[in-house]
């Protein structure tokens, strides 16, 4: 199919970073529906979607907000599907976003964690999935706003396993760039590398910010959580090693004096969504980041105990949230 200049997108799974890619994409002039579920979703149909913090103030008014269930049945088929839900929901997203998706389209995945790409392909085939490394922050402050907080570097977009449609996934980056997100195609290699970077920097920030209940520049402040950090990091890079992984950090100690003097300075004020989500009583993605390492080392027979630790205590919190809030 020919999409010429007007490539359709559908936002599945519109919370906080969801919302964000939507609307900007939205204010551009491109077509976007979204999905989604809770008292945000509700929220943006019924008033309106919101979207504030270091990328502007923007407003999508709630007759422009087009959901799945308010589409006319004839047009629903999109050129690019954005999977914007938690990992552990990624299975049950591709599955049902995947008889959405044109012939010749693309799902991307715009998600924190390992293994969405595999799952993702599982159901709409390696010639039609894209990968992507995100790292910019953002938060539902209110249901129907979503505020954009931090920003440590551009969204890279690339191919994790083989061609797909080049120019829509050339135009969807000229799109993000239009909606003022800084974003970049980049080789199959890099994206790879970037998600395991990625990896590293939320598996040595996210849970340790959850569980002691502070901003990341906290844990860049304190001796004891840096020491921490730099165990956790040496743990990691054993199992990246052992698995072949390749980033341009060619150990622990040097990703660490990355992380510390150029990633985590536009995040110090940045609050853990491991954090968020337990206020929530909501699940994290820890299986998808810490408890992805510990099993990748249980099957390769490595120890990693500050990251079982890390895993333990996270379940542990998630569980007593849960409980507190639902009475379960």
């Amino acid at each position: 199919m020919n999409h010429g200049q007007n490539p359709t997108y559908l936002i599945y799974g519109a919370g906080a970073l969801g919302s964000v890619f939507g609307g900007l994409l939205q204010k551009t002039g491109r077509h976007v529906t979204y999905a989604g579920r809770g008292e945000h979703f509700a929220a943006l149909q019924k008033s309106g979607l919101r979207i504030t913090g270091i990328w502007g103030d923007h407003f999508i008014p709630p007759d422009a907000i087009e959901t799945l269930s308010s589409m006319r049945s004839e047009c629903k088929k999109f050129s690019i599907i954005l999977i914007c839900v938690k990992s552990k929901d990624t299975d049950d997203a591709a599955k049902q976003a995947a008889s959405l998706l044109e012939d010749d389209g693309i799902m991307v995945s715009i998600q924190n964690g390992l293994n969405n790409w595999d799952t993702v392909a599982r159901h709409v085939g390696e010639e039609r999935t894209v990968g992507s490394r995100v790292i910019f922050g953002a938060e539902i402050q209110a249901p129907g706003l979503a505020r954009v907080t931090v920003n440590a570097d551009d969204v890279l977009l690339g191919e994790p396993f083989a061609r797909v449609n080049r120019p829509l996934l050339q135009m969807l980056q000229e799109d993000l760039l239009r909606s003022g997100i800084p974003t970049r195609v980049v080789s199959k290699d890099e994206i790879w590398s970037a998600i395991w970077e990625k990896v590293l920097y939320n598996c040595s920030l996210n849970p340790l910010g959850a569980i002691l209940e502070v901003p990341y520049g906290s844990l860049g402040e304190s001796e004891e959580s840096r020491g921490i950090i730099r165990v956790i990091l040496e743990e990691i890079f054993i199992v990246m090693q052992a698995k072949g992984v390749r980033i341009p950090h060619q150990c622990s100690d040097e990703f660490y004096q990355y992380l510390m003097k150029r990633l985590l300075p536009p995040t110090v004020s940045h609050r853990a969504s491991m954090l968020q989500d337990i206020q929530r009583g909501r699940m994290t993605e820890i299986d998808a980041l810490n408890g992805a390492i510990c099993q990748y080392a249980r099957d390769l027979g490595i120890q990693t105990p500050y990251n079982d630790l890390l895993t333990s205590l996270i379940k542990f919190k998630e569980k007593k949230a849960f409980t507190s809030l639902h009475g379960q």
